[in-house]
């Protein structure tokens, strides 16, 4: 018996060596880029496994090799490392994709810029993608969550945790962008909450990329630098992803709100007013600012409501008596029919909305 358990806890300590060991692994492998030699730790039966896809093999070829301590290739939990070789045939540039799959460990993936020279000698240079992405958020108003994920046939999506559907690498490479431009890699480690604060936001982010660094970082009303334009800017790219990529059609596609000629991004409802009003566009409203939280219009005519008690949202828009239409930038509560939300952050409705009356145009 003491020597089961002295078995299990020495299984229990190699696993968590391994889990800090690797990434150090990482880094080491920088350094021998060039020798054309890519290390990866791991161990058995539970442990990543790992396979190697080259873009172009006529460019180069990879041969791989798993490297055990003696006598330990049998051994349950034994570490090993996964050495891939690089060979180069003729001079050109192409990519390679090491994909580590484990049964308990999330995906792992890593993606290198691959270049032949005329000698023949080949160097390999981490590609900074994402590998995956994870985002929960949190409010006065429900938020969908979104999980990114890289896989050999490309980049899907789970919204809400429903099954996972492909999208476009462009989106992908989009929310790169933001991510560089607002410097989010800054939030790593950031984990903050302002309990004095009743209602508010809370966000947990997690994010890999290819190149082995990673993203950590939750609030709860409480933010990193420059939180609200960065989530501000990648919730437009998210929604975009919701509305066009995953090929789920309702009748609000193709509307398109304008605020004194600015293009807004908006998730319209999918409900009998909003295809009504769908019915009547191109629409173009005078709105009036009331109570310092809200632009009101008048439609030119009734449409069917189904009005229930709601508490809105900064970013609201709902149909008010059948026949006007309500944006808002601050909240309330009232018997409203919900048309949609415009998915940008409050401080920029303010802005767009707060101290004067606007005009909106809704088309198709």
């Amino acid at each position: 018996m003491k020597k089961s358990i002295l078995f299990l806890v020495s299984f229990v300590f190699l696993c968590a060596s391994m889990f800090l060991a690797h990434a150090e692994e990482r880094i080491d492998r920088d350094t021998e880029d060039e020798q054309a030699v890519l290390r990866f730790s791991s161990f058995a039966g539970g442990g990543y496994e790992y396979t190697v896809e080259i873009d172009d093999p006529s460019i180069v070829s990879c041969e791989t090799k798993y490297e055990y301590e003696p006598h330990a290739e049998e051994i349950d939990g034994a570490s090993y490392d996964f050495v891939a070789e690089f060979t180069g045939l003729i001079p050109g540039s192409t990519k390679a994709r090491v994909y580590g799959r484990s049964p308990i460990l999330e995906n792992e993936d890593s993606i290198y810029a691959v270049k032949v020279d005329d000698s023949l000698h080949v160097s390999l240079t981490p590609v900074r993608m994402i590998s995956s992405f994870s985002l929960y958020r949190n409010g006065e108003i429900r938020y969908d969550s979104y999980q990114l994920s890289l896989d050999k046939d490309g980049y899907t999506v789970s919204i809400d945790e429903e099954p996972a559907q492909p999208i476009r690498t462009e989106s992908v490479e989009a929310l790169m962008n933001v991510i560089d431009t607002y410097n989010v890699i800054s939030w790593n480690g950031f984990d903050e909450s302002n309990d004095y604060v009743l209602d508010g936001e809370g966000f947990w982010l997690d994010i890999s990329f290819t190149d082995g660094t990673s993203i950590s970082a939750q609030g709860d009303n409480a933010f990193p630098e420059r939180y609200f334009d960065a989530m501000g800017a990648m919730w437009d790219i998210l929604t975009h992803i919701t509305e066009t990529e995953t090929e789920t059609e309702t009748e609000a596609d193709g509307m398109k709100l304008f605020i004194d000629g600015t293009q807004v991004p908006v998730t319209w409802e999918e409900n009998d007013s909003v295809k009504e009003l769908k019915k009547i566009l191109p629409l173009t409203v005078q709105m009036s600012t009331y109570g310092g939280f809200e632009q009101v219009g008048n439609l030119g005519q009734s449409i069917v409501r189904d009005d229930k008690q709601t508490k809105t949202a900064a970013g609201d828009i709902v149909l008010y008596s059948g026949d006007q239409i309500v944006i808002f930038y601050g909240s309330n509560s009232w018997a409203y029919t919900r048309l949609g939300h415009v998915d940008l952050p409050r401080s920029d409705l303010e802005r767009l909305l707060g101290g004067r009356d606007v005009e909106i145009m809704i088309t198709e």
